[in-house]
């Protein structure tokens, strides 16, 4: 029997000799941490990556960004299970985020207790779940969270196998899996799978492979098969990928801007948790035990580097969180090279750091419809009342897309990219409502009457991608028109 807790699952995870008081501290532990994650469970999504992910549950379509490149099959494939049981598309997908945030207690404590012993690991864990960024996405219908337990999982597994086959199966088949729900994942998972590889027979080493191909390739053929065949596949990738790409260039990739200064409350917080990372890091080094965290550093959290500072917004919070993850144990060592028997204490505040900043804002996470879905539905009901029409910021298509597959909108919509490049003039500005995001407005002259729906939290503002906070709905809306506007209005229901 290992001296480590299984990463799927282990009820005696404290690994007390007391097998009855392990078992109700590990209990208790779970129960803390599915209350907590339920007190931060959203009222609605807040992000247009949310409703395409949402509008996929109830019409996958790969070429038309339901969801976008690279299209995460099997995150869809969770959340239809889930909203075969009556969840709603959205819902059912932040309902899968919350179970994997719960569940990975134990995959976290498996991978970080043979580094540094199990007290620490289960202090690592509860050092990243607290921690801002990864509580208040634990509820959100982003692939990471998810993507995150699952990477872990399969690192724990490889971590702990040895001379054991069936744990380097294991850990493949949770890498691919990984990578199924966040296809960004795929250096990560190949570079941990590459630096264990290297060590292990080569009989191993190809069922190792054999276990982590086999489900990648079952994700694509059926992928494939309905997107009818690779070409549209191609012909969206290449569209969102230069679409994508081109948006970089205003990324910043300053320390005090990235998504782990904001995942974690503040820069100072963010250059504190790099300093204990170093600390630990270095502690392990010294203490001859390179070989076992290099599937960590150099397998997987140096790939994730270079994927989120040269692939992705490094400012985007969400981002961070799988970067939580894999240093939390280097920074739980680092806590106790300098606290020594007290380490519990520093861990301990922390946590209640995190809790009194995350806590009086809790409610109205909980209670707020996010601004997006909330002027949309006043937007809908002052076209529907003037018998009118919505001319809809095109940012917010995916937003519109999930509730029109919900149910009808009632009134035509039309897109603002539609009159900026002249293919139809401006409705007349009695039956026009204007939705758009703060500083898009661009079409606007004057309206009779106009509407804001901001965010009121400041957390969540911070963690935000700085869009969707702050919304505006236009009654009556004078628009500027285009000269090269010719033809009748058409409009797009």
């Amino acid at each position: 029997m290992s001296d480590h807790p299984n990463p799927l699952g282990d009820l005696r995870l404290f690994g007390l000799t007391d097998r009855r008081r392990d078992l109700v501290l590990t209990v208790l532990l779970i129960a803390v941490i599915l209350t907590g994650r339920l007190l931060v469970f959203p009222a609605s999504i807040w992000e247009q990556d949310e409703a395409a992910f949402a509008a996929a549950i109830l019409d996958f379509d790969a070429t038309d960004n339901r969801p976008h490149p690279p299209w995460f099959p099997l995150w869809i494939g969770f959340g239809k299970l889930v909203h075969l049981v009556g969840a709603g598309p959205a819902e059912s997908l932040r309902i899968v985020s919350l179970v994997f945030s719960v569940w990975m207690i134990f995959p976290l404590t498996a991978m970080w207790s043979p580094l540094v012993g199990r007290g620490l690991a289960i202090g690592a864990s509860l050092l990243f779940l607290v921690a801002p960024g990864p509580s208040f996405f634990s509820g959100r219908a982003f692939s990471g969270t998810t993507a995150t337990a699952l990477l872990v999982a399969a690192l724990a597994f490889w971590l702990q196998a040895r001379d054991r086959p069936r744990w380097l199966a294991a850990g493949s088949i949770l890498a691919s899996t990984a990578i199924l729900v966040r296809p960004q994942f795929l250096p990560v998972a190949v570079g941990a799978m590459l630096v264990v590889g290297i060590r292990i027979p080569a009989k191993q080493r190809l069922r190792m492979l054999a276990a982590f191909v086999t489900p990648l390739c079952v994700g694509a053929l059926i992928l494939i098969a309905v997107s009818d065949g690779v070409v549209p596949l191609w012909s969206a990738l290449t569209t969102h990928g230069e679409y994508h790409f081109s948006r970089l260039e205003e990324a910043p990739h300053g320390l005090a801007e990235s998504g782990l200064s904001r995942s974690l409350g503040h820069p100072a917080v963010a250059v504190g948790w790099l300093i204990l990372f170093h600390i630990g890091m270095i502690r392990l080094i010294r203490a001859g035990r390179w070989r076992a965290i290099s599937p960590i550093l150099i397998g997987a959290l140096l790939p994730l580097l270079v994927v989120i500072h040269g692939f992705s917004n490094p400012a985007h919070a969400r981002y961070a969180v799988p970067m939580l993850a894999l240093t939390s144990g280097f920074v739980a060592l680092g806590l106790n090279v300098i606290f020594g028997r007290r380490v519990w204490i520093a861990i301990a505040a922390a946590a209640v750091a995190a809790t009194a900043l995350t806590g009086p804002q809790l409610v109205a996470y909980r209670s707020t419809v996010s601004p997006a879905p909330a002027a949309i539905e006043e937007a809908l009901v002052e076209a529907e009342h003037r018998r009118g029409v919505v001319v809809a910021d095109r940012t917010l298509r995916a937003f519109f897309t999930l509730r029109r597959l919900e149910r009808p909108l009632g009134v035509p919509v039309l897109f603002d990219h539609m009159i900026e490049l002249g293919h139809v003039p401006p409705p007349p500005p009695e039956q026009t409502v204007y939705i758009f995001d703060a500083g898009r407005g661009t079409l606007l002259n004057s309206s009779e009457r106009e509407r804001r729906f901001a965010c009121t939290i400041p957390l969540v503002e911070a963690l935000s991608q700085n869009r969707f906070i702050d919304l505006r709905v236009a009654s009556g809306a004078s628009l500027k028109g285009s000269e090269q506007a010719k033809g009748p209005l058409v409009l797009i229901d």
